[in-house]
């Protein structure tokens, strides 16, 4: 009697699932599609030879268009702009970059992120900060860096840790 329950069972599934299909096809659409006319608005130019007639043969004449013609004849004159030039190149060897992770009024605030920072195995200094007026902010920041690419490596790690830090690039000596 199990023989009998293994077979009906898929058999009934897929039988069922073709009736889901039939019946879902059986129900309009709830937004039909509209077709409308192509509005013709201009006429193609046609040959002046009314004899010769498309590849499809059904006595239309064939099109000639006049752009073929005249694109070759055409020319684009383009205006004159003087070359970009950049400037002489900044020598990164007379700077020191530093990444500032973020600027906090509570030194505890300051404190925290500086300890998520030393989790990534980089050293972050806190340095208290006093606006002219009056106003103590507390900067976390990473550095001095002397190549661009150790500042990305540790840009890369603040990243990971949902830090967006803030790049400052000063001279050197200062």
């Amino acid at each position: 009697m199990t023989f009998r329950w293994r077979w009906l069972l898929p058999i009934g599934l897929v039988s069922g699932f073709a009736g889901l299909l039939v019946y879902l096809h059986s129900i309009p659409p709830v937004n039909p599609p509209v077709r409308k006319a192509p509005a013709v608005t201009h006429q193609p130019a046609t040959t002046s030879t009314p004899s010769k007639t498309d590849s499809a043969g059904a006595g239309k004449p064939a099109q000639h268009f006049h752009f073929y013609d005249m694109l070759p004849e055409s020319k684009v004159v383009t205006p004159k702009v003087k070359a970009y030039n950049p400037g002489p190149a900044i020598d990164d060897k007379n700077y020191q970059y530093y990444i500032q992770t973020g600027s906090f009024h509570h030194a505890a605030d300051a404190e925290q992120q500086r300890a998520r920072i030393a989790f990534q195995g980089l050293r972050a200094d806190v340095k208290k900060i006093t606006l002219p007026n009056n106003d103590i902010w507390y900067r976390v920041q990473i550095g001095p860096f002397a190549s661009r690419s150790k500042m990305n490596s540790a840009v890369d790690k603040l990243v990971a840790i949902n830090i967006a830090p803030l790049i400052r690039k000063i001279p050197a000596g200062k």
